[in-house]
This record gives structure tokens, C-alpha cells and sequence, in this order.
């Protein structure tokens, strides 16, 4: 055998045991339910395939405010199985104003717990492994502690919330509130036409799918980070939760196949810098044809799903958006006091175009979309440099504007409900005025595996090839580990890491 191929099957194998730490690590007895499964005492199955990816009821499920769809004139509350409790009298309803609205929460406390991790294998010699400076760590097996909170007070009011737990490097442990917000829906009109929701949104609905509907991907639209590629100080992303996402949006479905969502949001400002007034704003409309209905309602004609394969559908889902926003970024010309760099609040307006396409046949499904950011002042400018007196000059800010194109695919296959391979690629080519176009592709492919319906285990392997290299110095906000190559220069596709994620519900 010739070295080349020695090497080859050296990582070959190095993958295969990756893969089996991980199934071991993740195959372990979890019969709890998450708290929609025990609110309504079905399978987690019944809306999922490996989850968080939904099936067309769980979108539709999603998409009506957490609530199940209406057959026959049914509401939700009719096909909740869990006990409640009931906070006011239905009679209350036609004394109001002079009682308060009735609602009702659940007898059992509506909480979810989820924790997730990794382990990578960085391939010896490769970008990845010389930015590390290992080839296995087991320290990221587990990386992140969801708390989840989600349920509904009325048929029409119902809520969401997500606290997440991290460990830093010093081992200390680091909160956040990721998501809450408050959805009221069906607020006028016909049902699902006019909802209302409110608080810190799970992320901007720019698609007619859940941010988490890629079987490889961390996010369906890739969580590439436009302006992190031009100023370090910026990790503001259309499609990841990279910034919270504050503030109010209103969508609907109408006639069971258009989609539509209005938001406002905080704009998003860097660390140590004061925010400006919230001005990001976007729009979305999308339209499907065949397969389930957006709200699961209406009339499924031939389409109705296959019992035995709820994934199924034969469908073509067509979306498009608007995003316009401010980052406000540290330009990198504060002068130094006490050692320390002062940051200097620089605005960047930026407005950004899209699409996004599903199609779907059986158990094959093809995703796919683009995206086009242009950014008025995203650069840092010349760093502050001392004087021989001592004295500091400052730098000058650079008020160049800049331009991103990300594009995306994804190709999957449902072999069995609990076993989808798939290859992603996802590409970005960042073009500016005072600097060479620089662009990466990466070339994804895995498979994502259900060891019970609530333990999840994703394998992958990352391939890259660049031309130039980012004005930030780095591929990482486009989520790369290759180094990147000299303006104009195309590297080789180099496999930079295995991968293994493991994740747990209950």
C-alpha cells in the first residue's frame, strides 16, 4: 500500500472510532419526553425526524404557535392528554372587563431538559489540527445545558423560553436566556392569518422552516457571519443565534399554502460599545405547493402523509426575504489607555436579499438557498500607535464598503426515521472595495442517527478549499478551519476534521 493510501485509511479508521466513542457515549436509557410529548402523550416522533429537524406536521405545529392543528373545527386544547389546571372560570370570559381572562397551566411543571457536546477529530498536518494543537480532545463531549420552558396559557396565547448553560475555560459555568417570548396567535381575522410574537425571539422567521432544519448543520441557512469576515469585532449572522434576537414580529399563513412575517429587532452592537436605537427590520414570504399544508390544515387531497412515513411528501417549498440592520462595531482606532485598546463605536448599515427553496420527493429531500449582504463601514481602521514622547496617535477609521455572497445546499435521504445520510456544501465569497475578493467553499458530508427517539448522534466530515483570506485574518466566522491562501491563490480540498455530536432529551 502506498503511503498516500496508508494515510487514507489511517483516517478512515480514525473516523470509524470516533464514530463508535460517540455511540457509546450517547447510547445510554432515556425514557423521558420532552414537555410537548408529555403535554400531548405522544412520541417525540410524532413531529420530528432526527431531532430538532421536523417532519411536515411539526412544522406545521411550529408554525401554528406550538399548537396542534385543527381538524374539524377542533382547537388545540382538545388534543392535550396532560392534566391541567384551570386559572379562572370559563364563565369569566363574558363578565370581562370586570374579571380577568380565565387561562390555565399544566398540573406538571413544563420543563425540558437537553444537553449536547462533541468531539472532533482534527486531521494531522491539516489547518485544524496546527490551529488546535491536538488530534482528539474529549473536552467538548459536553458543551452546552438547555433548559427548556414551553406550553400554552390559552388556545391562542402560548410561550417559549431556553436557558442555556456553557462552561468557560476556567471551568466556571456561564447563562444565558437565549430565547422567551410570549406568541399570541390568531389575533383577527381567519385563524393563522394576523399572530403576534413577542420577547426574544428564537431567531428571524426569514424561511417557512425552524432555524434548526438541517440534519448536518448546526442552522438550516448557514451561520456564516458576513461582517466577522471584514472586523472580528462583528459575529452578527442571518441564519445562526450568534446575537439575541430582541423584539416584536407579526406573521400568519393564509389560505393553508402563503406564508408571511414582518419583524423589528435591536440592532446589534460589539462588546464594550453602547447600542444605537433599534433599527433592523426584515420580511418574508413564502408559498408551498403539495404535501401538508404550512398549517396542516385545509384539504391534503392526494397528499395526505403516509402513516408508516410522516416525513414524506412530495413538495416544493419557495421562499424570499429583505433584512435591513446596524452593527456597531469597534473600528480598532482607540487610543491605548493602561494598556488596554478603547473601543470606538462604529456604525455599520447593512441590507441583505434571499432565498431559500425545498423540494422534496418521498423520503429524498433537497435544500437549498442564497444570500446577498452589502455593508456600508464594516472595516477596522489603523490601530493607535505611541509617539516617541509617549503620547498616543490614533488610528484612522476606514469607511469602506463591502459586499457577501453565501449559497448553500443540502441532499438527504430518510432511509429509516432513524437513520439520514446527507451531504451539505456551503459556500462564501466576501468582495470588498479596498481589498481582493476572498471566497471558501466547504463540503459537508454525514449521517444523523436516532440511538433512541430522545439521543441523537450526528458523524461529519468538513472539506475545504479558499482563495485569499478573510480582511478579519480568519475562516472561522464563515465557520472554516483552512488557512486560507495568498489573493487570488486556490488551495487544494483539504478534509480538515471527523466529527461527532452527541445530544440528549428528556
Amino acid at each position: 500500500m502506498r503511503p498516500v493510501q496508508m494515510r487514507s485509511a489511517a483516517v478512515l479508521f480514525a473516523a470509524f472510532i470516533t464514530a463508535m466513542l460517540a455511540t457509546m457515549a450517547g447510547a445510554r436509557d432515556a425514557s423521558a419526553l420532552p414537555s410537548f410529548a408529555r403535554k400531548y402523550q405522544t412520541s417525540c416522533l410524532t413531529c420530528h425526524t432526527v431531532f430538532p429537524v421536523l417532519n411536515p406536521f411539526g412544522e406545521a405545529f411550529r408554525r401554528n404557535g406550538y399548537r396542534f392543528p385543527s381538524q374539524k373545527g377542533s382547537v388545540d386544547s382538545d388534543s392535550v392528554k396532560a392534566s391541567m389546571i384551570a386559572l379562572g372560570q370559563e364563565e369569566y370570559k363574558k363578565t370581562f372587563p370586570n374579571s380577568v381572562w380565565p387561562s390555565n397551566i399544566p398540573d406538571a411543571i413544563p420543563l425540558s431538559v437537553m444537553f449536547n457536546g462533541g468531539v472532533a477529530l482534527n486531521i494531522p498536518g491539516e489547518d485544524a489540527h496546527q490551529a488546535a494543537g491536538n488530534t482528539f480532545d474529549w473536552g467538548g463531549i459536553v458543551g452546552e445545558f438547555h433548559l427548556y420552558g414551553a406550553g400554552a396559557l390559552s388556545d391562542t396565547l402560548t410561550y417559549m423560553t431556553q436557558v442555556t448553560l456553557t462552561q468557560s475555560g476556567d471551568n466556571a459555568l456561564q447563562g444565558d436566556i437565549e430565547t422567551a417570548y410570549l406568541l399570541w396567535n390568531d389575533v383577527v381575522g381567519p385563524d393563522h392569518a394576523v399572530n403576534i410574537w413577542l420577547g426574544r425571539l428564537w431567531n428571524p422567521q426569514l424561511t417557512s422552516f425552524g432555524l434548526n432544519s438541517s440534519y448536518l448543520g448546526d442552522t438550516r441557512m448557514p451561520g456564516v457571519s458576513v461582517i466577522g469576515l471584514y472586523n472580528s469585532s462583528g459575529a452578527f449572522s442571518l441564519g445562526a443565534e450568534t446575537v439575541h434576537n430582541d423584539g416584536v414580529e407579526i406573521n400568519g399563513i393564509i389560505k393553508h399554502r402563503f406564508a408571511y412575517s414582518l419583524g423589528w429587532l435591536a440592532s446589534h452592537t460589539g462588546s464594550g460599545l453602547n447600542a444605537l436605537n433599534a433599527e433592523d427590520a426584515y420580511a418574508h414570504i413564502g408559498i408551498k405547493s403539495g404535501g401538508v399544508a404550512l398549517d396542516g390544515e385545509g384539504k391534503y387531497g392526494p397528499n395526505v402523509p403516509d402513516p408508516a412515513k410522516p416525513w414524506a411528501e412530495k413538495a416544493i417549498t419557495v421562499d424570499a426575504f429583505a433584512y435591513h440592520g446596524l452593527n456597531v462595531l469597534d473600528n480598532g482606532t482607540g487610543t491605548v489607555a493602561g494598556g488596554n485598546a478603547v473601543a470606538v463605536a462604529q456604525p455599520d448599515k447593512f441590507n441583505a436579499v434571499g432565498g431559500t427553496i425545498r423540494a422534496q420527493y418521498d423520503s429524498l429531500v433537497l435544500d437549498m438557498g442564497g444570500q446577498y449582504e452589502s455593508h456600508s463601514h464594516p472595516y477596522a481602521g489603523t490601530p493607535a500607535t505611541a509617539n516617541p514622547s509617549g503620547n498616543a496617535i490614533p488610528g484612522v477609521p476606514d469607511y469602506t464598503g463591502a459586499h457577501g455572497v453565501v449559497a448553500w445546499g443540502e441532499l438527504d435521504y430518510v432511509v429509516w426515521p432513524w437513520f439520514v445520510p446527507g451531504v451539505r456544501a456551503e459556500y462564501t465569497l466576501g468582495s470588498a472595495e479596498s481589498s481582493s475578493a476572498f471566497s471558501l467553499l466547504r463540503v459537508v458530508p454525514g449521517v444523523a442517527m436516532l440511538v433512541r427517539p430522545d439521543v441523537k448522534v450526528v458523524l461529519t466530515g468538513d472539506f475545504e478549499t479558499a482563495q485569499g483570506t478573510p480582511v478579519s485574518g480568519s475562516w472561522a466566522a464563515a465557520g472554516g478551519s483552512i488557512a486560507g491562501a495568498p489573493p487570488g491563490v486556490q488551495t487544494a480540498l483539504k478534509a480538515e476534521t471527523v466529527a461527532a455530536v452527541v445530544a440528549v432529551a428528556f
